[in-house]
């Protein structure tokens, strides 16, 4: 009922931007080891990028406001959900005061969720008051996405699969690069393009 509401009574507009994540891809493996033996959870991308959205959440406060009718409003506090696909559905727990927290807090919340969402142990109050949605399409291989925004949000950003491929860099030289695309659909009532580009 949610992605119906989403789909006729929102106006979508979609984006895609590509991004060099070489250095982050780097970063993950000298890190991942030791991150697991010391918190027991996995660092993955995912965490890099809801950390780096939900600053630009902070920076682009329109993301993460909502329409209400005649007004918009917009949010005092960042809380991103998640979607998570589990046998019987794809449902969103929300990591709440996501601009608070660290990578290595929003890798053990990622953790901590997706747990408790494919053993249908979430309660109502995990999959409550989300102001943004991040949702990691990549995992399963996609590389480009039009996600349907969560109805009372602004946004979604979807998080794609990291492409080796051979680009050109700043010194007009070919090297291979790790690239991923990030797409994000967002409501023509509260951004235009360069709002959501920014």
């Amino acid at each position: 009922d949610n992605m119906v509401r989403s789909a006729s009574e929102i106006p979508h507009v979609w984006s895609t931007v590509e991004v060099d994540v070489t250095g982050l891809v780097a970063l993950r493996d000298a890190v991942k080891e030791q991150f697991r033996a010391t918190s027991g959870h996995q660092i993955t991308y995912l965490a890099f990028a809801i950390s780096a959205a939900a600053g630009a959440l902070r920076e682009h406060p329109m993301l993460n406001a909502r329409w209400d009718g005649d007004a918009i409003t917009v949010r005092g506090r960042v809380n991103i959900g998640i979607a998570i696909a589990t046998p019987e559905a794809l449902i969103v727990p929300v990591i709440r005061d996501t601009d608070r927290c660290t990578v290595a807090e929003l890798a053990g919340e990622i953790d901590r969720l997706t747990i408790a969402a494919r053993a249908n142990r979430l309660t109502p109050g995990d999959v409550q008051g989300g102001t943004f949605t991040v949702n990691n399409t990549g995992a399963l291989g996609s590389v480009s996405s039009g996600p349907l925004i969560v109805p009372g949000q602004a946004a979604i950003l979807t998080t794609e699969a990291v492409v080796r491929r051979p680009m050109v860099t700043g010194d007009d030289e070919i090297a291979v690069r790790s690239m991923m695309n990030l797409c994000m659909s967002f409501d023509h009532r509260l951004l235009d393009g360069a709002g959501a580009g920014a």
